[in-house]
């Protein structure tokens, strides 16, 4: 895909020219919103400046856009102003690169994922705070009022989504499941009839303590087999294997028993109990089993292998509906449609359908706007599909896709 819009010749032509008459009229008033736009990707820097238009609309604030140069004419389309740096302080800050760990004072909207469009939000009604410490407990606040208690009505969504989350997963049948990992175990040498941790990919500068931790549980483990996506120090112990991407998607997954992840996990909604050795923004959601410290990382450790080795399981019925509720959340519920922009997966032909949609589309009229306003009136922590205080939407959870 084409990154640049100063790249495309005649084709970014079409696109500023129609992102130019859908939103070069500016909202009038003394405040502003800040868009910060840095990425290389146009579908990211698109969704960015097409919230902050939103969020500019509902506080009557001009649009103050901080971006690459080569961005530049696109902002200038949207409506930016032509001085990028606010004289007062701004009203709010759409970002697609939130700094988590930074308080802030004003609303922050993260805009992130791909589907349509998703975002968190933090608003510091009580104070400077930061995502890290807020957001988790937000949106876990709001998916026990919200999502939890009409889990009936979701249920047959949540299925359906999960379904086409597989990411490859191909097999139907615990047999099945049975029979491959029996065969990846011997592949690699393995004892089968010892649980497999599976430890997914980590980030380094953010991962490192309790990735630190893992594998030096691991390498002290006499009881388990180690399947780590990333190098480890103890790579030559005989239960310890490195695989990288070595591993289907089908085969890594049937292998797992207890999976070890530094972030958000869909393994729990397949079944596979998750241990989530890091912060992520539905951790308080009930899904995984989150150890907040290095201690707590290895009592998990512990127990999931001592239940595994005796046939049971740290994943109950309540956590894996949980978790699929959650992805159903994350992948549906928190994706919202909007005839202003394509789809993620639009990919190369992103740039030519975004300019076909700016062309046609009524912006008032779009859901985007009405979704982006739920979000700031109520102070919620996510943009929604759905208007989940409406008994009317409520009744269509059922039918969702």
């Amino acid at each position: 895909m084409r990154r640049r819009v100063s790249g495309d010749g005649g084709h970014a032509d079409r696109l500023l020219a129609a992102a130019r008459t859908c939103w070069g009229e500016s909202p009038a008033g003394d405040g502003c919103v800040v868009a910060e736009a840095y990425d290389e990707d146009l579908r990211t820097v698109v969704r960015t400046l097409t919230v902050a238009k939103a969020v500019c609309g509902l506080l009557s604030a001009r649009l103050a856009v901080l971006t690459r140069p080569e961005w530049m004419p696109l902002a200038r389309a949207f409506g930016a102003a032509q001085d990028p740096r606010p004289e007062l302080p701004p009203a709010a800050l759409v970002t697609s690169k939130a700094e988590r760990a930074v308080p802030r004072d004003l609303p922050v909207v993260h805009v992130h994922g791909t589907g349509t469009l998703q975002a968190y939000a933090l608003f510091p009604d009580q104070g400077p705070c930061s995502l890290q410490d807020e957001l988790p407990a937000r949106v876990g606040a709001f998916f026990e009022r919200h999502v939890w208690p009409h889990r009936e009505l979701i249920r047959p969504s949540a299925e359906r989504v999960a379904w086409r989350a597989r990411n490859g997963y191909q097999l139907r049948t615990d047999t099945e499941r049975r029979q491959l990992r029996h065969h990846g175990c011997a592949r690699l040498g393995f004892d089968a009839d010892r649980p497999t941790i599976a430890v997914l990919g980590h980030a380094p500068a953010r991962d490192a303590e309790l990735f630190g931790t893992t594998a030096e549980f691991a390498g002290a483990d006499e009881s388990a087999n180690w399947l780590f996506l990333d190098p480890v120090p103890a790579a030559d112990h005989p239960r310890i294997r490195c695989v990288g991407g070595a591993l289907s998607t089908t085969m890594l997954w049937s292998m797992a028993d207890v999976g070890v992840a530094f972030g958000d996990s869909d393994l729990p909604a397949f079944g596979i109990p998750v241990i989530q050795a890091g912060w992520s923004e539905g951790g308080a959601c009930g899904g995984a089993h989150v150890a907040g410290s290095p201690y707590e990382h290895r009592r998990l450790l512990g127990e999931a292998i001592a239940k595994h080795a005796k046939g049971e399981s740290i994943l109950g019925p309540e956590q894996r509906e949980r978790a699929r509720l959650w992805l159903w959340l994350r992948r549906c519920g928190a994706d919202v449609p909007s005839q202003l922009l394509p789809h993620w997966e639009q990919g190369d032909d992103y740039a030519r359908a975004l300019a076909v949609n700016l062309r046609h589309v009524e912006p008032g009229g779009d859901p985007l706007y009405g979704a982006v306003a739920r979000m700031w009136e109520r102070r919620e922590p996510l943009l929604t599909r759905f208007d989940f205080h409406d008994p009317a939407a409520l009744g269509a959870l059922g039918s969702a896709r």
